[in-house]
């Protein structure tokens, strides 16, 4: 007879520890909660590191949230750095309590029982880290490439073809937590200045713009930007601008930051040039001179035609 497991489901006790234990109204295998077999601490780490995107129950993806939001602080953490992330204000762990489903033991989560299991996370990652013999983001790039994303500045480039002197803007931006879907959540910049306002939080704000200032070392324009605090505001940039920023993306990403550029233009390629050409278009009525000298051939770069002056420029 094969074996069967049989689902889990997590419950508090009323000394507020964080046990998963059998529910027979659960339905399917719950390898979800197998850390929890060792302690809390490594059951909420493997819960919230691994299992992203995914369609968790109320209780288990309740307490995936939470540990992700622990994992998603600790990404601003520069690689050479000491962890060191505070628990979340009075006020705020109040509010997850008053978002947490119905579960066994409901009644004994109070903001301390919330603050001690950050507590046991934060040691869990540490001899996760200890034992793996690993930098931070490759520990967590392993569990999931999706952390890779989060906490990291991106400079973001658009179009705006209604603006003829200005026809791209540039937005920076940090990718603060990752969706119920997986996907990473983009902010303003400016509100990173907002959420690590807080002395306990502004080591975290220098290790999340500590890839800016490298890249502002390489890049001029960039330093320039940082200077004058326009790093943090949707700014108007012409094409020569915009070419600039394109030509120092090598080195931006090298220093750090991740660049994004319209999604219709070619991934990593820059457009090519195609000529096309056609003879005898037009059919004649009588095959003689016209048949033979009817020729047409034009030249388009990214799907626009190109213009005798536009062919002299490009070729300058």
């Amino acid at each position: 007879m094969p074996s069967t497991v049989t689902p889990q489901t997590l419950l508090l006790t009323p000394n507020g520890h964080l046990y998963a234990v059998d529910d027979a109204e659960s339905i399917g295998a719950t390898p979800y909660l197998a850390g929890f077999s060792d302690d809390a601490g490594q059951g909420l780490l493997q819960l919230g590191a691994q299992y992203i995107g995914q369609v968790l129950p109320p209780v288990p993806a309740f307490w995936r949230d939470f540990a992700q939001r622990y994992l998603t602080l600790v990404c601003a953490t520069a690689e050479d750095a000491a962890i060191a992330v505070a628990p979340p204000d009075e006020a705020l762990l109040q509010a997850m309590i008053a978002d947490a489903p119905p579960m066994q033991g409901a009644e004994y989560l109070t903001p301390d029982v919330l603050t001690a299991c950050w507590t046991l996370l934060d040691a869990a990652l540490k001899r996760a880290l200890d034992e793996a013999q690993c930098g931070l983001q490759h520990y967590l790039k392993n569990c999931n490439p999706a952390w890779n994303l989060v906490g990291r500045v991106v400079f973001n480039l658009a179009e705006n073809r209604k603006d003829a002197d200005y026809p791209f803007a540039f937005l920076a931006t940090y990718t603060s937590r990752l969706s119920a879907h997986g996907k990473a959540q983009h902010l303003p910049l400016s509100q990173a200045l907002k959420e690590f306002s807080t002395s306990k939080n502004h080591a975290q704000l220098l290790s999340l713009l500590k890839p800016v200032q490298a890249a502002a070392a390489q890049c001029t324009w960039l330093r320039a930007m940082v200077d004058k605090d326009e790093i943090y505001h949707p700014l108007r940039w012409s094409p020569a601008d915009a070419f600039q920023f394109l030509s120092d993306t090598p080195k931006l990403e090298a220093a750090g930051v991740m660049v994004r550029a319209p999604q219709n233009w070619a991934s990593g390629r820059p457009a090519r040039a195609i000529v096309k050409a056609s003879v005898g278009a037009k059919p004649p009525s009588l095959l003689g001179q016209n048949a033979l000298l009817d020729f047409n051939w034009e030249l388009t770069l990214d799907g626009e035609n190109l213009n005798a002056a536009d062919i002299k420029a490009l070729l300058q």
